[in-house]
């Protein structure tokens, strides 16, 4: 077991070499649209939870409109974007025309406040069950410092990639190339400002991280699934059906689950995930402080925080620090890779993105930091690795637990696919593909089908490394850490020197947020590969 630990812990470092090592190259995509000339949109591997539809508002100078967010090709759920068809194609090839035109793009109707509450939902999930025995770890200041440092920096690095997007574009145009959209992608950002072997690291790291957190969804679900199965003085209906089940054994029957589900390619059927995932977590959270207020320890919040005093204030030890604990934070604040659907979807991401990432992040870092500290005051030193564990399974309690692992399991395909498509385009040849999507070819739903079970097997695999906390603090400090904390500041820094040769003093906090990341990534990925290897 300890061998298969340690195959297990370096399974997230091997996988961001794996389309660097494959020579692929970020295609563009032919968005079709039936009846009408071609637009052609670069592929973008993020995560987001949907991007399947597109609605046309109205087409005028040259730009389509659209209510929610984009419909952009490669964006993880679709393959080919239509216009509805209330919208008169003749009426449209009248009013603009489509092919080879470097002018058309994709504009979004979000406001500031839709897209502060679309990245409020990328950041709110599973990883808040972790922060109170994050806190344990870190010290209840030390704690609270890492969370200031994360999130604010997480949100000027969200912030610095937006305003990359318009100064790349300006740069562009100061060489005599004419290009009036900015990019749509974090790939395509990364390949226009640092080149395309820095395009492929995007690639790779967002590869490791849609695989690395769905991982962490399977350990969710093993770990509450198995606290509940054991409970024998509750009688959960868990426990009814399935009594005493391993953590292990839980892990394996949901990687079994989320396969066919990771099969569908047509995810408007998840869309409901959604609002069902924000109202578990919301409910998750809210139903935890009642607990703990009124029944276990009981007292109300005066007793909770009167034991702050008693606990530890800060991190035993460097290790503690951040080889148990950081990537933790950085995981929930992290999501600059899923942030480019949500600029997409925008009306006017220039003026407004900056300001819903400041709401978005402020906000749930209020909410979690509050909870974190609280629920530490009721459990102490018992806080287990998620603090639902702690909740007792009478009926309500254990319902609220099965309707979080049931979020996540339909959330765990839409956030798989990314990583999903990022293979398959590495690893299938693009005649194939359209092949296959013309004729049905069986061939390509085998491939399609092995690279699927191949990936949700190294999710499964990555469960192994350990609990929900240690897999979501590999993941958050390693890919999301380097695509927030060292990526962002290496394009700023980049499009600087594009403006002047030598070395300006608006570089300085670029070079400073970029150590940082570097001391990060080093120090989980030490820290932690170190304790599986123990």
């Amino acid at each position: 077991m300890m061998q298969y630990n340690r195959v297990s812990a370096t399974i997230l470092i091997l996988l961001q070499a794996i389309v660097i090592a494959s020579g692929f190259t970020p295609p563009s995509i032919d968005v079709r649209y039936p009846q009408t000339q071609i637009i052609n949109i670069p592929t973008s591997p993020l995560l987001g939870k949907s991007n399947d539809i597109l609605d046309v508002v109205n087409i005028n100078d040259n730009v389509i409109d659209i209510n929610d967010e984009p419909c952009i090709v490669g964006e993880n759920v679709v393959d080919a974007c239509e216009l509805p068809t209330d919208v008169s194609t003749n009426a449209m090839s009248n009013d603009i025309s489509l092919q080879g035109s470097k002018d058309i793009s994709l504009q979004g109707t979000q406001t500031k406040l839709s897209a502060a509450t679309n990245l409020g939902k990328c950041i709110c999930g599973a990883g808040s069950f972790a922060l109170p025995h994050v806190f344990l770890n870190e010290g209840v200041l030390g704690g609270t410092i890492a969370m200031i440092s994360c999130g604010y920096l997480a949100a000027i690095t969200m912030q610095s990639i937006n305003n990359s997007r318009f100064l790349v574009v300006e740069s562009i145009s100061n060489n005599g190339e004419q290009r009036r959209n900015p990019p749509t992608s974090y790939v395509e950002l990364a390949d226009m400002a640092l080149g395309e072997n820095a395009a492929k690291v995007v690639f790779s790291l967002t590869l490791a991280a849609s695989l690395g957190v769905c991982s962490t969804y399977i350990v969710f679900v093993g770990q509450t699934l198995a606290s509940l199965s054991a409970d024998v003085e509750s009688n959960n209906i868990i426990h009814q059906i399935a009594p005493m089940i391993d953590q292990n054994t839980w892990e394996l029957i949901t990687a079994g689950t989320v396969l066919p589900l990771s099969l569908i390619r047509n995810y408007g059927v998840f869309k409901f995930t959604s609002a069902l995932g924000v109202s578990a977590v919301l409910g998750g959270i809210l139903v935890t402080l009642a607990y703990g207020v009124l029944v276990d320890p009981g007292g109300g919040i005066v007793v909770a925080l009167s034991t702050e005093s008693q606990l530890k204030m800060w991190p035993d030890s460097f290790s503690d620090a951040f080889g148990g604990s950081f990537g933790t934070i950085a995981y929930l604040f992290c999501v600059n890779f899923l942030t480019f659907p949500i600029i997409n979807s925008m009306k006017d991401a220039k003026n407004e993105y900056n300001g819903a990432v400041s709401l978005a992040v402020g906000s749930i870092w209020t909410v979690n930091i509050i909870f974190a500290i609280v629920c530490l005051g009721f459990y102490g030193d018992q806080t287990e690795d998620l603090v639902l564990q702690n909740l007792d399974n009478g009926p309500y309690l254990s319902a609220l637990k099965i309707l979080l692992c049931i979020d996540l399991l339909f959330t765990f395909p839409v956030v798989f696919s990314s990583g999903r498509q990022i293979l398959e385009n590495a690893l299938i040849r693009e005649d194939i593909q359209q092949k296959g999507e013309g004729e049905g070819d069986i061939s390509l739903t085998l491939s399609r089908t092995a690279i699927t079970s191949a990936a949700v097997a190294t999710c499964y695999g990555l469960t192994k490394i350990g609990g929900f906390g240690v897999v979501a603090n590999l993941i958050g400090g390693v890919a999301q850490g380097t695509l927030a904390f060292i990526i962002p500041p290496a394009i700023a820094i980049a499009l600087s020197r594009r403006k002047s040769e030598g070395f300006e003093a608006e570089e300085i906090p670029n070079w400073l947020i970029a150590s940082f990341g570097v001391a990060v990534v080093s120090s989980v990925t030490y820290f932690t590969l170190a304790e599986s290897f123990t």
